[in-house]
């Protein structure tokens, strides 16, 4: 696998990683080891900008090759991907190719990655089954996760560089993938899945850039978490004290989720806990108690995968958007306050995204057990968009927030997914 040279469209530059032809392959090193060595000689890191040294560019090397490593292991070819958007954020997304065939961008969760479409494995993950029905599979990693922290010229262990919200990876990150993909395979549209912040993220797109409507074929949203006004999480009644806490926080230098749990001491401390009688009680009953409980539906066979990859990262803005989005009972903007909004948006408060302009086909998945998107909530999303296709509400009472990704049914969830996407190709 080696390094394509950086390739420019427009307002994004993308670093392509895939096989090349033996008369093309240089000798010795590859393109992505000379462009990371000339990242970091020039005092840039790809992996957080600024002043960053050669252990977190070999950090990056790490992670993205495992990544790869991960689905080749399988049986399955591999590419990673490198896009940077028009705010200078590099992203990665894995490839599971199918040349010349119909593309599907998957979008993950909240602080976490591309790993959440493959965790299942053969014959089960999202991704795999998708291409094995013949699709070409990317998956998509959004700044501030483990495998997307690069920028041009930010410093992921400065402020700036976490100054982002849903907002920014919808508005920046997912029209730099769709972008990307679509130069690469030649084609003029694609299909989408994303669940929770990628369902998201997916609606932010949408909605502020009607353009990208048109290169969109049908668009699959599980447990999208636009409005969560009526969400049952025990910790939301003290969403108050949570979002005064938060702004504390990032006040105070703290900006991100999720880095500190990859680092080198807590690895120890995961594999503590991997060792331990608790370790699956620990991390279930988090899991339960944000997101619904379903004992029996959870497959405990993804825990090791589950453990190293979440949570990812993200930065601090992005949960206090999604407590603004509780609070307030809208799909909005990020809110600066009163002042801030006035000199960033001309009002006081936050402008809703308009999601009458969302005109995709839209196929929406969520489940009457899930304590962060309430079925009342769901409904209302569906009813302000204009081109809903299907609501599928499974028929599990007990089927919460992340059973489409880790639960034992959730391939009989991804047949019927693929079926929708399968009957647009049939038109």
């Amino acid at each position: 696998m080696y390094l394509f040279p950086v390739v420019s469209m427009g307002d994004h530059f993308f670093v392509i990683e895939g096989p090349l032809c033996r008369a093309c392959q240089p000798s010795g090193t590859t393109y992505l080891n000379n462009w990371l060595n000339h990242r970091t000689h020039k005092g840039a890191s790809p992996v957080s900008g600024g002043n960053n040294k050669r252990p977190q560019r070999r950090d990056l090397f790490g992670r993205v090759r495992r990544k790869r490593r991960s689905i080749e292991k399988h049986g399955y070819p591999a590419e990673l991907h490198s896009v940077t958007t028009k705010d200078g954020y590099i992203l990665t997304m894995s490839r599971i190719p199918s040349p010349r065939k119909i593309p599907i961008l998957m979008m993950h969760q909240v602080y976490g990655c591309s790993v959440d479409f493959t965790i299942l494995g053969p014959g089960k993950a999202l991704a795999f089954l998708a291409h094995d029905q013949g699709y070409d599979v990317w998956m998509g990693n959004v700044r501030g996760n483990m495998f997307s922290r690069g920028h041009v010229s930010l410093d992921s262990n400065k402020s700036a560089f976490w100054k982002y919200s849903f907002h920014e990876i919808g508005f920046y990150d997912v029209p730099a993938m769709v972008d990307y993909i679509l130069y690469l395979t030649g084609r003029d549209r694609l299909h989408y899945i994303g669940h929770s912040q990628g369902s998201v993220v997916f609606l932010v797109m949408t909605s502020l850039h009607p353009q990208y409507n048109q290169k969109i074929t049908s668009a699959h949203l599980s447990a999208p978490a636009a409005f969560i006004s009526r969400s049952t999480v025990p910790v939301t009644s003290m969403s108050g004290e949570i979002l005064s806490a938060l702004q504390l926080v990032d006040s105070m230098g703290f900006h991100s989720i999720g880095d500190r749990f990859n680092s080198e001491p807590m690895l120890y401390v995961k594999k503590a806990i991997d060792a331990s009688v608790i370790r699956e009680e620990w991390i279930m009953e988090t899991a339960y108690y944000l997101a619904g409980e379903d004992r029996e539906g959870f497959n405990m066979s993804v825990m090791p995968d589950l453990t190293s990859a979440f949570p990812a990262g993200g930065s601090i803005r992005q949960l206090t958007h999604f407590v603004q989005s509780f609070r307030s009972g809208r799909f909005a903007q990020f809110d600066f306050g009163r002042e801030g909004n006035l000199k960033r948006y001309g009002h006081s408060t936050p402008p809703a995204y308009p999601l009458d302009l969302v005109t995709v086909p839209v196929a929406i998945y969520y489940g009457s057990n899930d304590q962060f998107v309430a079925v009342e909530d769901v409904d209302l999303l569906a009813k302000k968009l204009p081109n809903v296709v299907l609501k599928y509400l499974h028929p599990n009472a007990k089927w919460n927030h992340i059973d489409f990704l880790y639960g034992k049914e959730a391939p009989a969830v991804y047949r019927k997914l693929l079926a929708v996407i399968h009957s647009y190709e049939r038109r």
